[in-house]
């Protein structure tokens, strides 16, 4: 992934394929493509995940524990797990590989498997 190489282009593809994320996690996505600030990874793949989880379960993403569940706590299924990784891959630039997302179970297994990818 290179920020300089981060076109308006792109950044019109990112907010398309962000579009029904809030405005936050757009925001942070178009900034960490154009900046790299690792900073902005969590708020991203929360705000990602978010998108996808039924709104009673939303809450739970906002408690800051990583040890959520994403099946057996926000109960998704496997095929809403396929676009939360196609999602978070389009919207960090990054390739997730197959065999490895059977080992993501909590946020926090994410978030680390993300920060370890981008470097």
């Amino acid at each position: 992934m290179s920020s300089q190489n981060f076109t308006p282009q792109d950044e019109e593809t990112l907010r398309e394929a962000l579009k029904r994320c809030s405005r936050e996690t757009v925001e942070n996505a178009v900034s960490f493509r154009k900046t790299g600030d690792k900073s902005l990874l969590d708020s991203i793949v929360l705000g990602i995940i978010e998108r996808y989880a039924e709104p009673e379960k939303r809450e739970l993403l906002h408690s800051g524990n990583d040890n959520i569940d994403m099946v057996k706590d926000l109960e998704l299924d496997s095929l809403t797990m396929v676009e939360i990784v196609l999602c978070v891959e389009d919207a960090l630039d990054v390739k997730i590989d197959n065999d490895d997302v059977q080992t993501l179970h909590t946020v926090g297994d994410i978030k680390a498997y993300i920060k370890k990818k981008i470097g």
